[in-house]
């Protein structure tokens, strides 16, 4: 009877290292669990101080751990942060030449695969004439794509300088660099407190856009934070894996600039067509803007046009409530 005893004592400390093993390989590089539902969690590191740069790099919010929010079963996640020269945890704002590897002194249990569940780094473009003591409207740009490469990296830095900001309307523009492959309200909200908390910001005049499946990400965190955004600027959404036409309730009382070209081969036109004629029929600010470039030309067709920069910034909360009632 001793020697069962002892059996089952030594059976039940091999499978407890076993199971201790495999809660190894499942620790995420994020301890820090992020509050329930919408409830705000404060970013965890110091900013960088702010001098006389206009790009800042901050990763406040990558200690967070959202787990699995999306319900992630059976989407492959591609791991493109774990090759050389793309870890976005960098505490640089720059790609290629400029790059520089973080040095992280992760922990023996962590599985820098499941990054995806730890909350976005971000890129901050302020100002050339910044001032610390005014308020200044937010621009949140949303990227596309599934899997990143060093010049898809530097395309999206290339796309934030192609935005034309009025000079009598300095604007904050804001860069978040997604894991998963959806864009998480949550995580975008967390963000915008950590930027409130950090600098001076008009909240009435917080601005969303992104392409492709940044476009698509613009209408779930829309839908997700629908007292947020003063306006929204979806380009050329893309449908998959799951439709976004049945946010449109959620988006209806938000001003929303809505393009897709008709020769888009990447996101379905027809499905941007659906949405817009369900937000036609319930936003009284809604503009849908066809084009015929493909799925592309958003920095010099978009971005870089003054007229619809201006219509997205001329929104303010204020006035929508007003127009509203």
């Amino acid at each position: 009877m001793k020697s069962l005893s002892f059996f089952k004592k030594a059976l039940f400390l091999l499978l407890l290292g076993i199971f201790s093993l495999n809660a190894q390989e499942k620790c995420p590089p994020c301890e820090i669990f992020a509050n329930n539902g919408m409830n705000i969690t404060k970013g965890q590191k110091k900013w960088p101080e702010i001098k006389k740069q206009t790009l800042l790099k901050i990763n406040s919010l990558t200690p967070i751990n959202y787990g699995n929010r999306l319900n992630y079963k059976n989407k492959k996640l591609f791991k493109w942060w774990l090759k050389e020269g793309l870890d976005p945890w960098s505490n640089s704002p720059y790609w290629g030449d400029d790059y520089v590897k973080p040095d992280h002194q992760f922990k023996d249990c962590v599985n820098d695969s499941l990054r995806w569940q730890c909350g976005y780094s971000y890129v901050i473009k302020l100002p050339d004439q910044f001032n610390k003591n005014k308020k200044y409207p937010v621009i949140i740009f949303l990227h596309g794509g599934v899997v990143a490469r060093p010049k898809s990296l530097e395309r999206r830095q290339e796309t934030l300088d192609a935005f034309n900001i009025p000079n009598e309307d300095p604007s904050i523009l804001v860069a978040p660099i997604r894991l998963e492959w959806d864009w998480d309200a949550k995580k975008i909200q967390d963000m915008i407190m950590d930027i409130k908390s950090n600098l001076k910001i008009d909240e009435n005049r917080i601005y969303l856009t992104g392409l492709s499946m940044g476009g698509r990400g613009t209408f779930i965190v829309a839908a997700g934070l629908p007292q947020t955004f003063a306006a929204i600027m979806p380009l050329s959404p893309h449908h998959g894996p799951f439709s976004y036409v049945p946010l449109a309730e959620k988006v209806a009382n938000i001003p929303t600039w809505l393009h897709h070209s008709t020769n888009d081969k990447t996101s379905k036109f027809s499905v941007a067509k659906e949405m817009a004629d369900q937000l036609d029929s319930i936003n009284t600010n809604f503009v849908f803007n066809v084009g015929d470039f493909g799925h592309s030309g958003w920095k010099k067709e978009i971005y870089s046009n003054p007229d619809y920069i201006r219509w997205l910034l001329s929104w303010n909360k204020k006035t929508i409530d007003i127009k509203l009632k």
